[in-house]
């Protein structure tokens, strides 16, 4: 397994590349390399991690890949990019991992020219969109009550599928969010949104109104929890 890490402070954008098998002492050092050219990087730093040549079949690294991607969340990471070989085993290692935790939505693409490309033209978002699993909405568009599935979410809108209710782009809807967790009391958001993007009859994306401060940092404080979640 060979590693690769570096901080470009001029793009403000950090690059590491693992090529091989991912043993978690590996991973470890790759967690410590990471948290060293962070400190040298802004809030909202954008990440490229070139995991084409790499494979992660081993368990043990799972907790440090996934270590990894929280130390990122806590420090402000903006947009994350991997490059990954479209035929290759780490996509699908990947997407697994990904589809049973909480964590940041990257950007994949095949290669480093196109991952430079779409950080360039990419506008940045007020806030970095979490991939979340069974986390149901309640919303109402229109005084019609509607439900459906939160499938990414951040401080500043969210994607809903599995949508009871159509709605349209530009609609003004009221959305409740519920986080439930063991042990710890439930926390519930009602915000107003727009409708900014809809797919079909039962999808669509949505960006948040008038959020003040505190419920904003209420919002990241749960988001922070989820991705801190066991699997």
């Amino acid at each position: 397994m060979s590693l690769k890490v570096k901080a470009d402070i001029s793009k403000n954008r950090l690059y590491f590349t693992i090529a091989g098998q991912a043993v978690k002492k590996e991973m470890d050092k790759l967690y410590t390399d990471v948290r060293f050219c962070v400190a040298d990087l802004k809030p909202g730093f954008d990440v490229i991690s070139d995991l084409s040549e790499c494979n992660i079949g081993y368990l043990s690294s799972v907790p440090t890949f996934r270590k990894i991607m929280n130390f990122l969340i806590t420090k402000e990471v903006g947009e994350v990019v991997r490059i990954i070989n479209g035929k290759s085993l780490i996509l699908k290692q990947v997407l697994n991992l990904s589809a049973r935790i909480c964590g940041y939505k990257p950007i994949y693409v095949s290669t480093l020219e196109e991952a430079e490309e779409k950080l360039e033209k990419s506008i940045k978002r007020k806030g970095i969109r979490f991939h979340v699993n069974h986390l149901p909405a309640e919303y109402i568009s229109n005084d019609v009550n509607g439900k459906g599935n939160i499938h990414d979410l951040s401080i500043s809108g969210c994607a809903i599928e599995s949508a009871t209710l159509p709605v349209s782009t530009h609609d003004e809807i009221s959305i409740k969010i519920e986080f439930r967790q063991q042990d710890v009391p439930s926390e519930e958001f009602i915000v107003k949104a727009r409708v900014v993007r809809t797919q079909g009859d039962n999808i669509f994306a949505v960006e948040f109104k008038d959020l003040d401060e505190e419920i904003k940092d209420r919002l990241w404080k749960c988001l922070i929890a989820e991705t801190q979640r066991e699997i």
